[in-house]
């Protein structure tokens, strides 16, 4: 399809566009409002028509500050009533951001009234703590950065937090762990909208070179590795990944660190919180979504490769790290022309 200018865009008619609104505040995480937002607004180019009306909200009219240090512009939220609300995105803020929210009545209370009358209620990153406030996310599994997971954890106990997701999706709630994975979220929003092709199609349009599915872990085992100040357990992860088809027990492990297995398991509890055994499962299963990717490789190969003693070691252990089989998740990631 042509991609289409702003003029020539339409309205259906007998269709009203749906609502995206996107409260904003101070200290505001800018592309936890701004990727999501984009995501609805290339829809509509990609469609040429205004399937989607994207706000940013505020307390007034006018510029609102946020992390990055410039402001994005809002509408008051006397503009927006919360019944003309399709789907709610509450984006994430830094610290201070986060405290001056919940502290905002005014906010607060379009938050609580939009939630209830909302098609779809969404988070980003840290607006998990603005929703998880007004008592709506209550006994539901939801993701945030994961960072902030503990504490997001301990404010609202009846939460279940889910540190690695980088979305989830229970009922109506949508939550992500946040910055590109909001462009994810609503990437899935659109789908379920509008289909797969046109989410895939605004993908491409916004360069974004895998559309990843909630159940993909936002954490790293390798990243994680690399980023602490023991350089021995990063160059041990690099080791690992380049000799996955070799026995790789906690003695091969510590000795190839100068450890004794006792000090190196406790190391490796202290700097990553995770097993020896888990670090290089972690490991392994990030070799395994690799090469699911490419179609030369069947599950036998891939796990001979990869350390697993056969198919049925790496689907259990691939179903337990990401909540799919290997099979579907090849079929969202396969590359063509692999």
């Amino acid at each position: 399809m042509p991609e289409q200018t702003p003029n020539s865009r339409r309205v259906v008619r007998g269709r009203m566009p749906r609502t995206i609104a996107l409260p904003l505040y101070a200290g505001m995480q800018s592309l936890d409002a701004v990727g999501p937002g984009q995501v609805f607004g290339s829809a509509n180019m990609m469609l040429g028509e205004d399937a989607y009306r994207v706000v940013f909200v505020a307390n007034r009219a006018g510029p609102v500050s946020t992390s990055a240090g410039f402001a994005l512009c809002a509408i008051g939220f006397d503009a927006v009533p919360p019944r003309s609300v399709d789907t709610l995105i509450v984006p994430g803020g830094d610290d201070a951001g986060i405290r001056g929210a919940l502290a905002n009545e005014r906010l607060m209370r379009w938050l609580v009234d939009t939630t209830a009358r909302s098609r779809r209620v969404c988070s980003v990153c840290t607006g998990a703590f603005l929703l998880a406030a007004t008592g709506a996310l209550d006994g539901l599994r939801v993701a945030t950065h994961w960072q902030s997971a503990p504490l997001l954890q301990r404010m609202f106990p009846k939460l279940e937090v889910d540190e690695q997701a980088i979305y989830v999706n229970e009922g109506k709630f949508w939550t992500s762990a946040g910055v590109t994975t909001g462009i994810d979220m609503a990437l899935a929003l659109l789908e379920a909208d509008r289909g797969r092709d046109l989410a895939m199609t605004v993908a491409r349009q916004l360069v974004v070179y895998m559309r990843r599915p909630g159940h993909q872990t936002q954490f790293s085992t390798t990243l994680a590795a690399q980023s602490t100040q023991d350089d021995r357990l990063a160059e041990l992860a690099t080791w690992a990944q380049r000799n996955l088809d070799k026995p790789l027990d906690v003695e091969t492990l510590a000795a190839r660190v100068h450890m004794s297995p006792r000090s190196f398991h406790r190391r490796m509890r202290a700097q990553l919180g995770v097993s020896p055994a888990k670090f290089i499962e972690s490991i392994r299963l990030d070799a395994v979504r690799r090469l699911l990717e490419e179609q030369r490789f069947d599950l036998a190969q891939i796990a001979a490769r990869t350390g697993f003693s056969g198919p049925d070691h790496l689907i259990l252990a691939f179903e337990r790290r990401f909540g799919v089989t290997p099979g579907t998740y090849r079929q969202v990631h396969l590359n063509p022309a692999a």
